[in-house]
């Protein structure tokens, strides 16, 4: 424990728990990466270390966070990270004085388990003084579309490309299921696979989907012709945010377009149910030779870079994002040729290695 001037600083402990969360249902910035939820089901499924960093009042009122997992690994080594495998972590606080002092502790914290480097993802670039002593990579960009109010204005304000694709899907007569059942679950999980090996990228324990599907607000999407599945994604419902996550296909079917009527149907989902935006994720130039990052942009209506903050005692030790690129595309090519029941038995013990 440390104490500062108005605020104590320590890791969270189990009898926090109701204090913390109260904490992140008052603070607009909080987000899923944040929860206990997310604690949960890192430290399950990865095996990882938590070490959320909290700043109390003097009241005892949690008013500040940085969910942190020591992240331990043979390839990498140590390291603190914020926060592994989901998109975002994060400093959120009652102002920016108490970020600052968030993040002197982690960064003590880092040193004192002996970890090489602590990495933390923020959605934007952080303005002010925060992060002045960390390093900032912002390899990979993240795509967005704001919706519209009704699905007419929604539909012509797409790119004509894409309302192209959108009414060749319909042509084909393909369904789309979006929902929360068993059922559904199974069959994104094997259009999942496909995408993951195809990738040459491990694949999430189909158990951790069950328990996400299970305890958050989340959703199934799946794109059927006739009974088959043939694409598929599982959401993240955050506030008045959808986020596409894991999405999946069976590739013989790409000239049907199913992704097309897949994602126009999650649109018409949000519109339906007031959710403002639809978030496609991170990509960037390098990966998959551009396809997806093309993909993505021309649906959306805005990209940012987010923001890779690192910290080291010693500059060398952390990673450069541009050059990992490289090896993920060798090693992908390798993981690619596994047949797919050995990458669902394999990929959460490679998963444990990078983060």
């Amino acid at each position: 424990m440390v104490i500062e001037n108005k605020y104590q600083f320590d890791v969270l402990r189990k009898e926090d728990f109701d204090n913390y969360n109260d904490f992140l249902k008052n603070n607009l910035k909080s987000h899923f990466g944040h929860s206990l939820e997310a604690r949960e089901l890192i430290c399950k499924y990865f095996k990882f270390i938590p070490n959320y960093v909290v700043a109390k009042d003097v009241n005892g009122k949690i008013v500040g966070s940085l969910p942190l997992f020591e992240a331990r690994s043979f390839i990498e080594g140590n390291r603190m990270v914020s926060i592994p495998f989901f998109p975002y972590g994060g400093v959120i606080a009652i102002n920016e004085e108490c970020e600052k002092k968030i993040l002197e502790f982690a960064i003590n914290l880092t040193n004192k388990n002996k970890c090489k480097f602590l990495q933390i993802r923020e959605k934007n670039l952080v303005k002010g003084l925060v992060y002045d002593d960390f390093l900032v990579q912002t390899s990979i960009i993240n795509f967005i579309l704001d919706l519209k109010s009704n699905e007419e204005e929604m539909f012509n304000s797409l790119d004509k490309r894409v309302r192209y694709d959108i009414r060749k899907s319909r042509k084909y007569g393909l369904r789309v299921e979006i929902g929360k059942s068993k059922n559904l679950l199974d069959d994104f999980y094997e259009v999942y696979l496909n995408t993951r090996k195809k990738r040459g990228l491990p694949s999430w324990d189909y158990n951790l989907f069950l328990d996400a599907l299970e305890k958050w607000n989340t959703r199934v999407a799946i794109t059927y012709d006739n009974d088959k599945p043939i694409a598929g994604c599982f959401l993240f419902m955050e506030k008045d945010i959808i986020e596409y996550a894991f999405a999946g296909a069976d590739y013989k079917f790409n000239y049907k377009c199913p992704y097309y009527s897949l994602i126009w149907e999650i649109i018409s989902y949000g519109i339906k149910n007031n959710y403002k935006v639809l978030e496609f994720g991170g990509s960037n130039k390098q990966m998959n030779e551009g396809k997806i990052y093309s993909f993505k942009d021309r649906w959306c209506s805005e990209k940012h870079s987010v923001a890779y903050y690192f910290y080291a005692n010693d500059d060398k030790d952390i990673p450069i994002m541009e050059e990992s690129f490289g090896l993920y595309k060798l090693y992908g090519f390798v993981w690619s040729k596994l047949p797919k029941k050995v990458i669902r038995f394999i990929s959460p013990y490679v998963l444990r290695e990078f983060s």
